[in-house]
């Protein structure tokens, strides 16, 4: 730990930004969920427009190894024990199959080729045994239906759902941790498509409670098939509830009834500050909602940390993160995820990077 705490702090004083601003599973109870060790999740979301700027988009096998196992050596150093891999971000695929086409962000490629047909390594595989040797976990991230910023596959389609089934049948194949999904249901700002007929999007107009039960309908296959791989399977919804349930993410179901989720990670992106307490309310919000043995982890903003937002705590105050870290830790979160990976390295986020690191460190004490 000692040393842990030392590179911590050489890391902070020689820091060069990688970017310009810009688990052991165990069964678990009689809900047969899996849960992680004892230890604290500690995870990062590494995303898809954080390739370039780490070094990873269209490179050749060695130095996309390179540069991946330089970005877990530094994440290592912070207390970081989980990445958050996405892995298809638009119907595309991080791994080397010809079911789906490459993630362009990755592999520089838009023609729509099969990654089979594009990538001349297998990413995955190389970004799950680095992050291995290192004692890191791998999760692979998808964002189910969005097949692009404004149109989805629709949700209450078996041919959707059976895309999506076929895609986490694919990732199990490989020695991920855990699937991880993101919170992109009913979402899409240009229309929905089969996957047979994309040409042709059309309006969506249900209930709440209709777009949650077809969501539900995936949760809780992509949860069993998870199961029998021994991996576990979790969701991030937004951190406002009445999005979450608007856009079908039934939030209170998944943390009260079992065969739903290991966890869940609301991205409470908000900080208290001098005009609201809006982080621990929705903390809190989230935590009474807990019924079942699903752990509850909480999505930070690192990515406005140093920045002029709307959010007068940004500008306020550069301990927002850590002082986030002890709250959630005091209100029995088991953990929480830091979105986005570039911005570790990032001179915007120096200040509050520098306040966070030791509160990180401080659980392994």
């Amino acid at each position: 730990m000692k040393k842990r705490i030392l590179a911590l702090f050489l890391i902070l004083s020689l820091l060069i930004p990688l970017a310009a601003p810009v688990s052991t599973v165990q069964a678990g109870g009689d809900d047969d969920s899996i849960v992680a060790g004892d230890e604290e999740m500690r995870g990062i979301w590494l995303s898809i427009f954080d390739f370039a700027p780490l070094g990873l988009r269209n490179k050749s096998k060695a130095a996309f190894t390179s540069a991946f196992k330089s970005f877990l050596k530094k994440v290592d150093n912070y207390g970081v024990n989980a990445v958050f891999l996405q892995v298809r971000a638009n119907d595309d695929a991080f791994w080397v199959r010809d079911t789906f086409p490459s993630i362009s962000h990755l592999s520089g490629n838009t023609s729509g080729a099969a990654a089979s047909d594009v990538y001349r390594y297998d990413p995955l595989e190389i970004a799950i045994d680095l992050a291995h040797d290192r004692g890191i976990e791998l999760h692979a991230w998808i964002n189910p239906y969005r097949i692009n910023p404004t149109t989805y596959l629709d949700p209450g389609l078996p041919a959707s759902q059976n895309r999506v089934k076929k895609a986490i049948s694919e990732i199990l194949e490989y020695d991920v941790d855990g699937v991880h999904m993101d919170d992109y249901f009913y979402h899409a700002s240009g229309g929905y498509v089969s996957p047979s007929a994309r040409g042709s999007a059309y309006p969506i107009n249900l209930s709440s409670q209709q777009k949650c039960a077809y969501v539900n309908q995936l949760v809780k296959a992509l949860y069993s098939r998870c199961h029998k791989e021994d991996k576990v399977f979790g969701i991030s919804p937004q951190g406002n509830l009445y999005n979450d349930l608007a856009a079908g993410a039934d939030v209170p179901t998944w943390l009260s009834k079992k065969g739903y989720v290991d966890y869940v990670a609301p991205q409470i992106y908000w900080t208290d500050s001098s005009r609201s307490s809006l982080y621990s309310t929705r903390l809190a919000q989230f935590a009474s909602l807990r019924k079942n043995s699903a752990k509850l982890y909480v999505g930070l903003a690192l990515y406005r940390a140093g920045t002029s937002s709307d959010d007068p705590g940004w500008r306020e105050k550069n301990n927002n993160l850590a002082t986030q870290v002890k709250k959630l830790r005091s209100a029995g979160s088991e953990g929480f995820l830091l979105f986005s990976a570039q911005y570790l390295f990032s001179t915007q986020t120096f200040a509050e990077v520098k306040n966070l690191a030791p509160v990180m460190a401080s659980e392994d004490d």
